[in-house]
């Protein structure tokens, strides 16, 4: 297994919503990961918009990553919802060519994530506004499965289906992320899509955290999503949280912890993923409040920790 730093809050310092590094800034951060003993890093599209970006810009990212001994660990497509009529053409244009720079310098894995951004135009006025601080903890989920049509499941696995041929052909892996607002925002709707698309280049990204932050009260428990994508993944996105629910409200709220100390026991669900053969990287994407870097490291600690014992004698079999 090997571990990546994930780009979701290394944008900015102080961190700045959509704020683009420049290469300055990246390879300071490039040298930090390194210095921390990060394997790659997880690059994703608000952070270096590779769908718009020249093949020779996205060649230039790769080489400052080798300068500093990082693999190009994956590509993040986050809120890229193929089926909504609003933004579907768009995201999917935007897939397709994230495929196509991927085949080229080649990330271990295209990530994906079929949330629907709440802005699309099929989301109420009262929901923007409910939704105007974070898209989660709610008891509705825009783009959600619950919403969705059994159509837009074969229409969305079809298309995965599409670009996992086309990755295949350069060795790239594509995942399929479970991911809040979105149709496979748990285990199950996860399943489902990778079940009909029936690809084997097509495999699960369980992000945890965004099952347990969807909606007010989880559909499913964590470990039942551990148990059924176990031996489904070669990607995984991990962030903890401690859940508040406010019952006068009904709507949840979400502290980010360190790995180690929110509600998701991390070292089970990597047990139980490693008895079914992952062997992949690990993105290390939450960031908590405070020094975003001490936060970034504590969590890189704690998973070396965990690869430790679960390669020892202390390991699989012994805790679960």
């Amino acid at each position: 297994m090997k571990i990546a730093l994930g780009t979701h809050s290394m944008i900015g310092y102080p961190p700045v919503i959509k704020q683009i590094p420049s290469s300055k800034r990246r390879k300071c951060i490039f040298k930090w990961a390194q210095k921390k003993g990060f394997d790659g890093i997880d690059v994703g599209d608000w952070w270096f918009d590779f769908y718009t970006a020249e093949f020779s810009e996205v060649e230039k990212l790769k080489n400052e990553l080798l300068e500093h001994d990082l693999e190009l660990a994956g590509f993040n497509c986050l809120r890229k919802c193929v089926t909504h009529p609003s933004v579907k053409e768009r995201n999917q244009d935007d897939l397709r060519r994230a495929i196509e720079v991927a085949k080229i310098v080649r990330p271990a894995v295209v990530s994906i994530s079929l949330s629907l951004d709440p802005d699309a135009d099929s989301i109420n006025k009262q929901q923007n506004d409910e939704l105007s601080m974070s898209p989660t903890g709610l008891s509705v989920s825009p783009g959600s499965s619950i919403q969705a049509m059994d159509e837009e499941f074969h229409e969305a696995a079809e298309f995965l289906a599409e670009l996992a041929e086309d990755a295949e052909s350069a060795d790239v892996g594509v995942a399929l992320e479970l991911h809040h607002c979105s149709i496979a925002d748990t285990s199950q709707s996860v399943s489902k899509i990778l079940s009909i698309a029936n690809h084997p280049n097509l495999s699960a990204n369980p992000d945890l955290g965004n099952l347990y932050w969807a909606y007010n009260c989880p559909l499913e428990p964590w470990h039942e999503a551990v148990e059924r994508l176990a031996g489904r993944i070669n990607f995984w996105h991990v962030k903890n949280l401690h859940r508040v629910y406010i019952p006068e409200i009904k709507r949840s709220f979400f502290i980010q912890a360190p790995l180690d100390e929110g509600d998701i026991d991390y070292r089970w669900a990597l047990e139980k993923f490693v008895s079914k053969g992952f062997n992949g990287y690990i993105s290390l994407e939450g960031a908590g409040p405070g020094d975003l870097f001490a936060f970034a490291t504590r969590g890189k600690i704690y998973l070396d920790e965990l690869i430790s014992d679960i390669n020892s004698d202390t390991g699989i079999g012994c805790m679960t």
